[in-house]
């Protein structure tokens, strides 16, 4: 804690007027409560008293240090407040040393731990092996298409239908009726709505 003339020098009655303030507005923020006010004071209390012997009279004044560590000693609770609440009692856990039961045995996590755990983890619905089910049911119902739609089907992934018409020399209305088909074979091969 600071020395004795460097804590009565920031220790100062604008010092102690800011810190009854702000912890009486800190105890109204969300995820603290009045009862708390008190022991916001003492920590803004104790931070500054502890972070006095850095203060400089050359580099500012001792209110506006005060302010300045009052407001840092703010935010890193505010800060270790929101902590609390994203991750109370979490503790990680280490795939090589925790070991899990399985059918055939113990095994340490990293091997009981695969591609669908992942997706659980990040939030994605679709793992790799729906996703390669996927593009191999698409490239399929593309390869059984008559070869007039697949060449519509290929202008049609960089471009529009009215590109379409333009570079293959049909009409639009040939081109709408082609899209329905392909939608129709798409349908029909389970991809689509039905």
């Amino acid at each position: 804690m600071g020395t004795g003339p460097a804590r009565d020098a920031v220790f100062t009655a604008y010092a102690q007027s800011l810190i009854k303030f702000k912890a009486k507005q800190l105890a109204r923020k969300s995820g603290f409560t009045k009862s708390e006010e008190e022991d916001l004071a003492q920590e803004l209390t104790a931070r500054l008293l502890t972070s006095a012997d850095q203060f400089d009279p050359g580099r500012a004044s001792a209110n506006t240090f005060a302010d300045r560590v009052i407001r840092t000693a703010i935010a890193m609770l505010l800060r270790d407040r929101g902590r609390q609440k994203r991750a109370a009692g979490y503790t990680a856990k280490s795939l090589e040393r925790t070991y899990v039961k399985q059918d055939h045995g113990i095994t340490p996590l990293r091997d009981a731990v695969g591609p669908a755990d992942l997706g659980r983890r990040t939030g994605t619905s679709d793992d790799d092996a729906r996703r390669a089910e996927t593009i191999s049911a698409v490239v399929e119902a593309f390869r059984s298409l008559p070869p007039e739609l697949q060449e519509i089907c290929q202008v049609l992934i960089d471009g529009s239908a009215a590109g379409v018409a333009r570079d293959l020399a049909i009409s639009r209305r040939q081109v709408s009726s082609a899209i329905e088909r392909i939608r129709s074979h798409f349908r029909a091969a389970g991809l689509g709505d039905s």
